[in-house]
């Protein structure tokens, strides 16, 4: 080894001895300084390369938490400086509104002496449990709207992450280990764009969602347990499970990303709006019996039409529901469901009322099909339809 490898391989040493080491991994700076048995040339090789594997990942994993700790530096605004006694004691936080706090968010519980939270950290609970302390809102609802921060915020989070290594690998051609060290060195640059992007995001949608609220009131003769009336629809991709089994898991990533979007552009475009996405499912609701139907028909010809996707089956369904956790529950729904289940490759299958109200709605927009009845999982005989496209437009993406 010539000077200027023995001075990379010291250096490598040292960042070893600096940094806590994976589990498995190998301090090449403790076994330098044994000795080592008499080894055949081919060994001797070995051992070398072994050795040189093992500096090249100390030096990554000390580069990796060199990135994760600036990072940090920068997201949290500070040192861990609380326990939840801290807080108790100091902001006069209550302990159990931390606890559950800090659980809703979807973070590992700690014990009330372990030191964790932030300036900011008692800032941001100490708001809301102000709130709970002042009788504004229940712990109860504390609890939820915590959980629901938690469980959208760590989605974003990893959305946003993913996004980045994916743009690393196929516009700069990275491995994936080289890419998400990318997409951390970039997070700090883009911070502020994002949190910007956040806030705008959910100003906007909080508005809309408060215009259709304000709707609601106007309402007479609302059925309490299921007091609004939407269409709930269902769309999955035809032979997802046997398709991902042949293949490679970056084609089978790019499949389901193409479906997402494109759904989401055709529900977003038709006037719905995506309540969630399970891999090769879709769930949206739309306000109207024929935003519903635009929706539905428009996945099943537009996604048919796409030579990179298989078939949609979709489900429709127009009746009442209630709304909890960003989901929607009742009848309704679960009939939606079971019809997309039953439904050919291609096909969109509505009940009878469905299919009623929306003709009513627009009359001549869509045809339907004599219509059949079928035996549905956990509800039992129900007539359901064929629908497709008549005199409706064609919805026009803009693409």
């Amino acid at each position: 080894m010539d000077e200027r490898g023995e001075r990379e391989a010291l250096e490598g040493a040292d960042d070893a001895r600096e940094t806590r080491l994976p589990t498995g991994t190998v301090d090449v700076a403790s076994t330098q300084t044994q000795e080592l048995p008499d080894l055949s040339a081919e060994d001797a090789e070995l051992t070398a390369l072994d050795e040189q594997e093992i500096l090249d990942l100390n030096r990554r994993f000390s580069s990796v938490r060199r990135s994760v700790g600036a990072l940090e530096k920068v997201l949290l605004q500070g040192p861990r400086k609380y326990s939840r006694r801290d807080l108790a004691e100091q902001h006069g936080i209550a302990e159990r509104l931390t606890s559950v706090y800090w659980r809703s968010l979807g973070f590992t519980p700690v014990d009330e002496d372990t030191v964790v939270f932030t300036d900011e950290d008692a800032q941001a609970i100490g708001d809301l449990a102000a709130i709970v302390e002042d009788g504004v809102l229940s712990e109860r609802a504390f609890a939820s709207i915590s959980r629901g921060m938690g469980f959208h915020m760590g989605r974003l989070a990893m959305w946003i992450t993913e996004a980045l290594v994916d743009e690393a690998k196929h516009a700069d051609g990275l491995d994936d280990a080289r890419a998400r060290q990318q997409m951390l060195d970039e997070i700090p640059e883009l911070l502020e764009t994002f949190e910007s992007q956040v806030m705008f995001t959910f100003r906007r949608q909080l508005a809309a969602y408060a215009a259709r609220a304000g709707s609601e009131v106007l309402h007479r003769d609302t059925d309490e347990l299921f007091p609004l009336h939407r269409a709930v629809g269902f769309a999955d991709l035809v032979q997802f499970t046997r398709l991902a089994q042949d293949m490679p898991g970056t084609q089978l990533a790019a499949m389901v990303g193409r479906f997402e979007s494109l759904s989401r552009d055709i529900i977003s475009v038709g006037g719905g709006r995506v309540v969630k996405t399970v891999g090769d499912e879709i769930m949206f609701l739309a306000d109207t019996p024929e935003d519903g139907a635009q929706i539905a028909v428009s996945l099943s010809e537009i996604i048919g039409a796409d030579p990179d996707l298989p078939p949609v089956r979709v489900g429709l369904s127009w009746g009442s529901m209630f709304s909890r956790y960003g989901d929607v529950f009742g009848p309704t729904v679960n009939l939606a469901a079971r019809m997309e289940s039953v439904a050919r490759p291609g096909a969109v299958l509505v009940d009878a009322d469905t299919a009623s109200a929306i003709t009513q709605a627009l009359p001549g927009g869509f045809a339907l099909g004599e219509g059949e009845e079928v035996d549905l999982h956990g509800i039992g005989t129900v007539r359901v339809q064929e629908m497709s496209r008549d005199g409706s437009a064609p919805l026009d993406l803009g693409l």
